[in-house]
């Protein structure tokens, strides 16, 4: 588990020309939008599994708002990130409030290839709180590139025989479904995992396979909560393990998303790589 939870990146290819305002659309919230490009395959839909590539504005000057604000240097102080810069592709599901608020609705209806322009309110943004970079009351202006459109997965606690359940002197308990191949995973090892997390009671709160998104980091270089450093070294390759790991070897008594404090994390970890 990463220690920070979801730091965007924005970015989206080069935006020619201005829009013709009949091309404009305003949906009822308010929300207004305009498709470059079309793109062609299947709709996007709340519940899909989307990749994107974006870049985002706040606006602060409402001129000129379906130009190409990329070329436009006195736009640039107001700019909030770039993934093309972050050379990431950014996935998540549509319709989860995953993303930056207020682009949910205004990806629906795109098409894979597809580039549109969106335009959020306020209201239906950050509104009179703000976050992060984002002032109170700032309408966002985010260029869209929709690269994929997929059925999520939906991933499902694995059956874990608990007769298997061992607990080392730090208080983390781990079972081994599969241990894997080759050499144990080491301090300075760069590792990328597939995981699924939960609380106690079996709510889900984080899955990388559901986002199609493996998670890599270097063992031992505190990238991640104690119990996946010490967790992982018990695998290898291609292994497969649960590991019931206590506050005190993860978050502690702080919130952590959508993890309350002092609670108990059981993540079940497949190991797709060592290096």
């Amino acid at each position: 588990m990463k220690k920070l939870f979801f730091i965007t990146a924005f970015a989206i290819a080069a935006f020619t020309g201005c829009s013709n305002d009949s091309e404009i659309k305003t949906t009822e919230s308010g929300l207004k939008y305009f498709d470059e490009t079309v793109g062609e395959g299947r709709d996007a839909k709340v519940g899909d599994l989307i990749s994107i590539n974006f870049k985002g504005w706040i606006v602060k000057d409402g001129t000129n708002l379906f130009s190409d604000w990329t070329k436009d240097s006195t736009r640039l102080p107001y700019l909030i990130g770039d993934s093309y810069k972050q050379g990431q592709v950014v996935k998540f599901v549509l319709g989860e409030d995953a993303f930056i608020r207020g682009t949910d609705e205004g990806i629906v209806g795109m098409k894979p290839n597809g580039k549109r322009m969106i335009v959020i309110p306020s209201k239906l943004a950050y509104g009179e709180k703000g976050v992060g970079p984002i002032p109170p009351n700032s309408d966002l202006k985010v260029l869209i590139e929709l690269f994929d459109v997929k059925d999520p997965v939906v991933a499902e606690m694995w059956d874990v025989d608990k007769s298997k359940i061992r607990t080392t002197e730090s208080g983390l308990m781990y079972v081994i479904i599969d241990e894997g191949e080759g050499d144990f995973a080491t301090d300075g090892n760069v590792v990328t995992v597939h995981y699924s997390g939960y609380l106690e009671d079996g709510t889900k709160f984080d899955s990388s396979v559901e986002k199609d998104e493996p998670f890599s980091f270097v063992v031992g270089n505190k990238q991640v909560i104690s119990g996946w450093d010490e967790g992982v070294k018990f695998l290898k390759k291609g292994g497969k393990a649960r590991f019931i790991i206590p506050p005190s070897l993860g978050y502690g008594d702080i919130t952590a998303g959508k993890i309350p404090p002092n609670s108990t994390l059981v993540i079940d970890v497949e190991l797709l790589d060592v290096k």
